[in-house]
Formats: C-alpha cells, structure tokens, sequence
C-alpha cells in the first residue's frame, strides 16, 4: 500500500493547467479519432435529456408541489411551495443528469480506453500490453463490469449525502459533501481509465488517489465544476480523460520517486 506523501502531486493551479493540456491533447490530430464517438454519445444523449425535463419538468414539478400543505397552512404555500419546487426540481435535473451521463460514459468507455492509452504512448511512450481495438472490444463485459464497480461505490455515499441533506442544522455542510463526493469521483472516473488498461485493480486506485487527497479533490472539483457548463461539458469527459492519464503518470512517478527515498 502507498503511503501518503507529505505534498501534493499537483497543486491547485496546475489542476487547472494539467486540465488545459488534456483539451489540447484530446482535440489533437492524434486524438481527435477517439473522441468523435463519445462527444456523439453525449450530445444526443445529454439534448434528448434537457428536452424531455424543459417539456415534463415543470408540469410535474408543480402537480407535485400544489396542494402539498394542509389547509390550515395554506398561508405559507406561497413562500413554502416554489422552495419546494425547486428542491424537487434540482433534484430531478441532478439525478437525471447523472444518470444519462454515466449511462453516455459507459457506453463509450472502451473509446475512453483506447483514448487513455494513446495519450499514455504520446506522453511517455509506454502503452498497456495487447489493448488495441480487437483487445478492448474483447475486454468490453469487463470494462462494464469495472463501471458498474464505480456507481456501487458512488451510490452509497450518495444516499448518504441525501440523508445528511433533510436533517436539520447539519444540512448546512450537505452541498459540501456533494462537492466532495462529485470532485473525488470525477478524479476516480476519469484517472481509471489509465489504471484499467493496465489491469490495475480499483481497490488500488482508490489507494492510489487516497495517498493524496488535496490534489485528488482539487483536479476532480475542476472537472465538476466544468461539467456543468453547457458546450464544454460535451469537450470536457474526453479531455478529462486525457487529462486523467497524465495525472496517472504524474502519480506514478511520484510514488516511485518516494518509494526509493
């Protein structure tokens, strides 16, 4: 097991850079192959999401929300009800939003995959042994396998953010625990493409991203908070995962570099 180091592999600022490159190096000419597919993916997957919420949403969010209070509190329904509404409303865009996003990404994973690899090969001239198109599409039941590992570890803290979410006073750090947990796994998603293709298992990943939590949380909260800018958020996964595999390497050599000191 890595030990934690005693600074970060990158700090905040180089975050923001080590991100840049991956934009550049995933609209290069080398790249730009690998991210047709998975921009096509997520532009029509993400716009028949947006339709179906701007056209249902609110006729749903308002029959929900109307007539919720008690008559005796009816008085309050006009401040109580659009808070309501909108909670109720965030929570579907957010839950919807995801969800159609994880789907987009395991569909194009194995583009990811061959994506990570080439970077790997530009970058440090090392690749994983036997991946190519035919070893990907071979290894697709488990790259599956490997997402759906990912959600069974999202979707237990993220119930556990909901719950935090409805109890009065600590409610107030519930948006921070949503940051953390969406920072921490965009970090996860987008370095174990790296990871994957070398056969590294995800209990030691997560190791890997636990032995250095600063920079973890601070390259995932960039991909986040970029996810959710419209236009970008379509450029953004294959340039995270570019930028993915750089932190990889970038994490590699650190280890390795403490490991002989």
């Amino acid at each position: 097991m890595i030990q934690e180091s005693q600074e970060s592999i990158i700090s905040p600022g180089e975050s923001l850079k080590l991100l840049g490159d991956g934009l550049k190096i995933a609209l290069s000419k080398e790249c730009r192959l690998y991210i047709i597919v998975p921009i096509i993916f997520n532009f029509f997957i993400l716009t028949a999401v947006g339709l179906c919420l701007y056209y249902n949403l609110t006729d749903f969010v308002n029959e929900t929300t109307s007539g919720l209070l008690p008559d005796w509190l009816s008085f309050l329904a006009p401040l109580v009800e659009p808070l309501i509404a909108f909670l109720l409303a965030a929570l579907i865009i957010f839950l919807s939003v995801y969800f159609f996003s994880t789907l987009a990404t395991v569909i194009a994973s194995p583009f990811y995959g061959l994506l990570a690899d080439k970077v790997e090969k530009m970058l440090n001239n090392t690749q994983s042994e036997d991946l190519g198109f035919k070893g990907i599409i071979r290894d697709i039941p488990r790259i599956i396998k490997r997402e759906i590992r990912k959600q069974l570890f999202f979707w237990p803290r993220a119930l556990l953010c909901c719950v935090v979410s409805f109890i009065p006073v600590i409610n107030a750090v519930a948006p921070l625990c949503w940051f953390l947990l969406s920072a921490w796994m965009c970090c996860l998603q987008y370095t174990d493409y790296a990871y994957d293709n070398h056969k590294i298992s995800f209990m030691t990943m997560r190791h890997d991203l636990a032995a250095n939590k600063t920079a973890t949380v601070f390259f995932g909260g960039i991909i986040a908070v970029g996810m959710i800018i419209p236009v970008l958020n379509l450029l953004l996964p294959p340039a995270a995962v570019c930028a993915g595999t750089k932190y990889y390497l970038l994490a590699q050599k650190h280890y390795v570099i403490n490991k002989e000191l």
